[in-house]
């Protein structure tokens, strides 16, 4: 597919995933006149800043999903409210939800070569944690075979604005101290909600990570508001003994994930700010190794790979 026939169209310019895809593209110099923002009816007409232009979101009901486009699926209430526009095989459909239960897990660093051999059109962006852990143990899979991994994951929340960080701070304290919280401006992430949504990361990321080629990941989570992106404690068992001088030159300028010397503490922001994944404290143990893996959910996180995964499509 080349660019000059597409349409790329974003299905929920409203919330936080759709507003990042479409910064992305920008950045990625992706014209204004390919670009399709669409939301519900009622969530509509808003006006939208596109490469210093505005750009106004059209309703759902008046595009034609019919016809062939790239759609970036960003609104889970839009899969649930048109599932059929999604299932006819003419778009392709870059899914950064997870409602699309077929779609097929792409890395493009680590997958991306089989995009244009798949029978169908279904494309996963997975989430974050999945590309951080797949970038990770991948070199490791392919190298010495990975049998078997725990993972201990400390998930922070994916914020815009610091106003989103001190609401999760603020909640997190009510929550120790049992004092009343009210109502505030991102109720979606009341401090009950929370757990719900981490219990589904439990499943979700072992499927993805399936999907990628990497089996027998379990994950364990939990929540840890004052983390921007991700840390992860992996203990992964592998067919053969590695060796710390094999394993260093997995992790080279090349790879997303870099090993890191330093002594600083996983988690501070001087760190993430590096737009890197990190391994820190690698381990040893006969057949077994441990490691420390920390990653920024927006630099180095789905928006990125999902932008990429477009990328392949139109070479």
């Amino acid at each position: 597919m080349k660019k000059k026939d597409l349409t790329i169209a974003v299905l929920g310019t409203q919330n936080a995933i759709g507003k990042a895809i479409l910064a992305e593209l920008a950045a990625q110099g992706y014209p204004i006149d390919l670009i399709r923002p669409l939301d519900l009816h009622q969530e509509s007409g808003i006006s939208l800043t596109y490469q210093h232009q505005t750009i106004t979101s059209s309703a759902l009901d008046l595009f034609d999903l019919m016809q062939p486009h790239i759609l970036f699926l960003c609104e889970p209430r839009i899969f649930d409210r048109y599932p059929h526009h999604f299932l006819h095989g003419k778009n392709w459909i870059i899914d950064c939800t997870g409602r699309l239960k077929n779609a097929v897990c792409i890395v493009p660093l680590l997958n991306g070569q089989k995009i244009h051999k798949l029978r169908h059109k279904c494309l996963c962006a997975p989430n974050s944690a999945t590309i951080a852990l797949a970038n990770a143990l991948w070199p490791l899979h392919k190298k010495y075979g990975v049998k078997d991994a725990e993972v201990a994951a400390f998930i922070g929340a994916w914020y815009q604005d610091p106003d989103y960080a001190e609401q999760l701070i603020r909640q997190t304290r009510h929550f120790f101290t049992q004092t009343p919280s009210e109502p505030e401006q991102y109720p979606s992430l009341a401090f009950n909600l929370i757990p719900d949504f981490f219990r589904n990361l439990t499943t979700l990321i072992p499927n993805q990570l399936n999907c990628l080629g990497l089996k027998s990941v379990r994950i364990h989570t939990c929540f840890a508001p004052v983390i921007r992106g991700g840390v992860f404690y992996v203990q992964a068992v592998l067919n053969t003994t590695p060796h710390i001088n094999g394993i260093r030159p997995l992790y080279n300028s090349n790879c997303p994930c870099q090993i890191l010397e330093s002594e600083s503490p996983l988690g501070t922001h001087d760190l993430i700010s590096e737009e890197k994944m990190f391994l820190q404290d690698i381990q040893i143990r006969q057949n077994t190794l441990s490691f420390w893996l920390m990653q920024d959910p927006l630099q180095t996180g789905f928006v990125q790979n999902a932008v990429a995964i477009l990328a392949l499509l139109i070479k």
